[in-house]
């Protein structure tokens, strides 16, 4: 009874520990199933740069994105690839087809 006594708080909260571990990759795992399984076909109306400076390390870090208008005319934040971002131009379409993770430059 003595063992039970001093072993149940840390039963209990290893207990909810678990649970909020589990329940964040699930909440991980939906966002990816969701990023999978939209497709869309828009225009990149402007390319975005945001730079966020550490002021311990003095590094600047680049964040890139593009904006990019929707055939149903939502307009989202992509983010990109310094790769992608450099070989994309404002007004070339962009298509991201179901399965995929990210999209790619149809024109």
């Amino acid at each position: 009874m003595e063992k039970m006594i001093i072993f149940l708080p840390v039963i209990i909260f290893f207990g909810i520990f678990l649970l909020l571990v589990i329940g964040f990759f699930v909440f991980i795992g939906k966002l990816f199933i969701k990023g999978k399984n939209q497709a869309w076909i828009g225009e990149v109306i402007e390319k975005v740069v945001f730079e966020k400076k550490d002021d311990d390390t003095r590094r600047v870090s680049r964040l890139l994105s593009f904006k990019v208008r929707l055939e149903n005319g939502e307009v989202h934040s992509i983010p990109a690839t310094v790769e992608f971002y450099n070989a994309t131009k404002v007004g070339d379409k962009l298509e991201k087809k179901k399965g995929e993770l990210w999209p790619k430059k149809i024109s």
